[in-house]
Formats: C-alpha cells, sequence, structure tokens
C-alpha cells in the first residue's frame, strides 16, 4: 500500500475512533469527574501508595493542574497524603476507601457502557472485534513502545500485591480478607525466602513503567517448582508479551535444572489457561473455592521440563 494511503487510513480510524471515544467519555462525566479525573483515580488504585510526580510522569499531564486535581481528591476524601518514611522530599498519596469506592463505581460505569455499546454483536461479531483490536494494539505497540523484561526490584513489591487485589477485584470479584491476606502473604513470604539460586520475580516494563509480573518459587524438594501471581496490565495483554513473560520464566526453571513445575489458576482465567496450554501444562486437579467473594473453581495445572 502507498505511505500515503496508510496514513489517510490510519488518520479515519483515528477520527472515527475520537468519536467512539467520545460517546464512552461523557458517560464518566455525567459522573461528576472528568475523564482526566477518571485517569488519574485508576493510576492511584494500581498501588497501595504513589506520589504526584509519578503520575505526571504516566499520564503527561501538567504539574500544576495535577496538583489541583490531588488537592480536590484530598478535600473530597478520596485520597490522603503524607510524608514518606524513606525520603521527607516526597509526599505519598494513598487512595481512601471512599477513594477506592468512587474508583469502582467509575469502572463500573465504563464496563456498562461497553457492554451496551456492543449489544447489538452477535459472539461471532465481538471474536472478530477483540482480534482485530488486539491487531491494531499489537503493531502500534511495536510502533511506540519499548517493552523488557527484568528482575524485580524491591519498591515493586507494592505494586505486585496491590495491582493484583486491584485486577481480581475488578476482573473476578475477590473482595473477602481471606482472598486478600492470602495474597499478600503469599507475596512477602516469597520475597522473605526468595532464594536467587531457585526463584525468580519477573516484572514486565512498558516504557519503563511496570506492566505485569510472574514468579517462580522452589519447592522443598528442590526438582519442582510453583509458578505465581502471573499478571498482566489490560492494555497489553493478546500483544504476545504474556507469552514471552511465561516463556522466561520457564527458561528460568530449565537453566535451574527443576523437572516438574506447577501452578494454580481458576477456571475463570480464559486468556491465561490458553497460554498454560499452548505451553505444555495440563490439568491435574480440581477444587472447588467459595472464600474469595464469589465460588471460583481452582484448578492445577502441571509440566514436566
Amino acid at each position: 500500500m502507498n505511505p500515503i494511503d496508510i496514513v489517510t487510513e490510519i488518520r479515519g480510524f483515528n477520527r472515527f475512533y475520537t468519536n467512539i471515544l467520545g460517546l464512552l467519555d461523557e458517560y464518566i462525566i455525567d459522573s461528576g469527574y472528568s475523564l482526566t479525573e477518571a485517569r488519574i483515580l485508576f493510576e492511584i488504585s494500581k498501588t497501595d501508595t504513589c506520589t504526584a510526580n509519578q503520575l505526571c510522569s504516566i499520564l503527561d499531564i501538567d504539574r500544576s493542574y495535577m496538583s489541583k486535581i490531588i488537592n480536590k481528591f484530598e478535600k473530597s476524601g478520596l485520597i490522603s497524603r503524607h510524608i514518606c518514611d524513606t525520603d521527607n522530599r516526597n509526599i505519598e498519596i494513598h487512595m481512601t476507601d471512599k477513594g477506592l469506592s468512587v474508583f469502582h463505581e467509575l469502572d463500573h460505569r465504563s464496563n456498562q457502557q461497553i457492554e451496551d455499546l456492543i449489544t447489538k454483536l452477535n459472539p461471532e461479531d465481538c471474536e472478530t472485534l477483540i482480534h482485530s483490536m488486539r491487531t491494531v494494539k499489537k503493531f502500534f505497540t511495536k510502533a511506540t513502545k519499548d517493552i523488557k523484561i527484568r528482575p524485580y526490584h524491591e519498591q515493586d513489591i507494592p505494586y505486585i500485591i496491590d495491582r493484583q487485589l486491584s485486577l481480581y477485584e475488578s476482573e473476578r470479584h475477590f473482595t473477602t480478607e481471606i482472598w486478600k491476606n492470602y495474597l499478600t502473604q503469599g507475596v512477602l513470604s516469597l520475597v522473605k525466602k526468595f532464594n536467587p539460586e531457585k526463584d525468580c520475580i519477573l516484572i514486565l516494563e512498558c516504557d519503563e513503567i511496570a506492566s505485569g509480573c510472574i514468579a517462580i518459587t522452589h519447592m522443598d524438594d528442590d526438582h519442582t517448582a510453583q509458578l505465581r501471581y502471573f499478571f498482566l496490565e489490560p492494555e497489553l495483554r493478546g500483544l504476545g508479551a504474556g507469552t514471552n513473560l511465561l516463556n522466561t520464566a520457564l527458561d528460568f526453571c530449565r537453566q535451574k535444572k527443576y523437572s516438574h513445575i506447577f501452578l494454580w489458576t481458576v477456571s475463570a482465567q480464559e486468556s491465561a489457561r490458553i497460554l498454560y496450554k499452548n505451553a505444555g501444562f495440563e490439568i491435574t486437579e480440581t477444587v472447588e473455592n467459595e472464600n474469595w467473594g464469589i465460588p471460583v473453581l481452582e484448578e492445577k495445572w502441571d509440566l514436566d521440563l
């Protein structure tokens, strides 16, 4: 295709999609919050604490404008601010229970708007739509984003915990204290007993921003490993990043001479299950669980290396 035709098609698509986004944005604005405010709340919800500077960098928002919004959030009781324990030059932002409630309401409104938008599409149409959207994301990500995998740092731990709590609450409705303690204590236990010769925690970065994770932890027999805490930010799903992250973790297991690896997931994690199946894992055990917020079917997947 002629370059000018490519440019024309892309610009035409941009105009079309901008109109679609305008319809979706109106639903957010009707809630009393602007689109920018909703985006900021979304970023704050990802971790237990963050700073205004981090938010400005991630969202490319002017510092003075960000300051006004943060002040508004604090006065409304959506966030609290306190001096960082390790650096008194930084003010950390923490989302309150009220802030989380507002965020989940905005998230619900957005989901409902999308559901209303696709009511006229049959399941086959939806599959085609998702495939097409992933194709667009894949090539524009390739053209504009720097995605890499690196070992974890200590400062990644709050992200690993808080982001999983947030994603599982919004996507799987896991909300109980049993679930929260299970995930939080599991991550902290892995870090506490972490042995770099046997374990790994890998972080997926997109433009130097943490955007996913996977972990390998050793078992007592030294021949078996467990794969844990595998997740991706929604905007990076379907682009091959998850496959790369999983393969990197499996390569680590092979390098460390593990002969067997297993993982636990739930049946609702359809995309992840496809990755596990493609990698050679097989389901060997299932357990019903009603302790995390809604009933789920837990699945154990095993792989001989």
